[in-house]
């Protein structure tokens, strides 16, 4: 069985029986003041410090939980966005055609045919980037990905419809060279 370390300080030869029995009363006046003030002793004083300090750490392991989750599922994203423009990149063949938009507030161009020119203005087809090329893309993938990440669709256009017949009866009156480009 274990004795107290006064019990062994005294049987060692260390402090006398005076000082063991002067210890035990200061500690228990200190209790005892501490009771009557509302003051708390050193070791519930150390005691409560540790406690704030543990409810201080698992408050930073939450955020950082929270930080890696966000993080994780902005990589996810990014992940679906690029499967979506891969597999959806409608080839530019050997276009020929300038098709120029704004990005990053400079004017840049790309080539397309002249169909894809045409469905790209009409809103059929819109623009998105990928690391640092861009690619053309359904108008219905590029709405998915406009959902997920607004900032990987480039341009987009509205799509509009065909002109009605008093818009194309109007525009008869005009001739419009073949070779005009825009």
């Amino acid at each position: 069985m274990s004795k107290s370390l006064r019990d062994q300080l005294m049987k060692a030869g260390l402090a006398t029986k005076q000082q063991a029995l002067k210890a035990k009363t200061s500690t228990k006046k200190k209790k005892q003041q501490a009771a009557k003030t509302g003051e708390m002793t050193d070791q519930e004083q150390r005691r409560r410090e540790l406690e704030q300090e543990r409810q201080a750490q698992i408050e930073n392991d939450r955020e950082l939980n929270r930080k890696l989750e966000e993080e994780r599922q902005n990589k996810a994203i990014d992940a679906q966005v690029r499967q979506l423009i891969e597999t959806n990149t409608v080839s530019r063949g050997r276009g020929e055609a300038e098709y120029k938009f704004v990005y990053d507030s400079k004017v840049k161009k790309i080539y397309v045919t002249d169909e894809q020119l045409n469905q790209l203005t009409r809103g059929l087809l819109a623009l998105a980037v990928l690391g640092e090329e861009f690619r053309v893309i359904p108008a219905p993938v590029a709405s998915k990905i406009a959902e997920r990440k607004p900032e990987a669709i480039v341009v987009q256009n509205e799509q509009t419809g065909d002109l009605s017949e008093e818009e194309q009866d109007w525009y008869a009156d005009y001739e419009i060279p073949d070779d005009l480009m825009w």
